[in-house]
């Protein structure tokens, strides 16, 4: 059977993931969890099927994506995870073995920048940034790492040198 508007299903799909947007940017979203939960017991129970896995609501702004040191970028991935309304046990479980709950935990604990582009890029991911908001992350990541790695280095003019003494008998 075919009908004129479209599978009702997908519609269906489509209005409530509207809905639980629409309900998150205000910040509303305890609201739009509750949405969310509402209509995934009314899909398992009638239909027996769950909604399209959709990815955690983060309303971020590209603009609010900018840290100039260690500690804000660090500040910025607690702020994209508590935007996600995930818990830490949840992110660790979505990332599997690329991101073990210690490291999950450690970065957004530490004022230190995290060492391993891969977990950064997965922990953004998972907490439901849009992948050209991902590449900016990683961008600000790589820029800090790199002034990190020029601070520890100092200038290339200032290479240390060694001095040859030779004894003869």
């Amino acid at each position: 059977m075919t009908y004129p508007e479209g599978d009702p299903l997908e519609r269906l799909n489509r209005l409530w993931s509207q809905l639980v947007s629409g309900l998150s940017r205000p910040g509303r979203r305890a609201e739009a969890i509750a949405a969310y939960r509402e209509v995934s017991a009314l899909l398992t129970a009638e239909l027996g099927i769950g909604p399209d896995p959709v990815r955690p609501l983060v309303a971020t702004s590209t603009a609010e994506l900018r840290a100039a040191t260690e500690a804000e970028f660090v500040e910025l991935l607690r702020t994209i995870h508590a935007r996600s309304g995930l818990t830490l046990p949840e992110l660790s479980r979505r990332a599997g073995q690329v991101l073990p709950r210690s490291q999950v935990y450690s970065l957004l604990k530490r004022a230190r920048l995290p060492t391993k582009p891969e977990q950064v890029r997965t922990f953004v991911t998972i907490c439901g940034l849009p992948e050209p908001q991902v590449a900016r992350v990683m961008e600000l990541w790589a820029t800090l790492r790199e002034q990190t790695e020029l601070a520890v280095r100092g200038p290339e003019d200032e290479k240390p040198f060694a001095i040859l003494i030779v004894r003869t008998a």
